[in-house]
């Protein structure tokens, strides 16, 4: 219920700033829509992905938490790769879209280089 009122606040935050010079605009649905990520993000988000988490517990250690990491990493940079092009910066946008993938693929590098290792050392003997 409180996420509900909170979601009415942000809406008629957004109906108020409407109003307000249409030059700074951008800036403040920007601003309002960051902050309201980052709410989002630490109270719904991050606790479901800790419950999300202990389900994958069985599984092999870093494989489950690369994953879930990597696919939550890609969501957000879907989502604020969307939120930068609708403003009108699209080539920001794609920038921003594979840095997100190469800190994702970073993750994954030692993992990368232990399989590679094992690779090596298979195909040697």
């Amino acid at each position: 219920m409180s996420i509900l009122f909170q979601l009415i606040v942000v809406y008629l935050l957004l109906i108020m700033l409407s109003f307000t010079s249409k030059s700074l605009q951008p800036v403040l649905y920007a601003a309002v829509f960051f902050i309201f990520l980052a709410y989002v993000s630490m109270t719904i988000i991050v606790p479901f992905g800790k419950t999300f988490m202990q389900l994958f517990d069985p599984l092999p250690t870093p494989f489950a938490k690369l994953l879930i990491g990597s696919v939550v990493l890609y969501y957000l940079a879907e989502l604020i790769c969307k939120h930068i092009a609708e403003a009108g910066y699209e080539s920001i946008a794609s920038v921003a879209q594979v840095a997100i993938k190469i800190a994702i693929l970073s993750l994954w590098l030692p993992q990368l280089s232990t399989l590679i290792d094992t690779l090596s050392k298979l195909i040697i003997k």
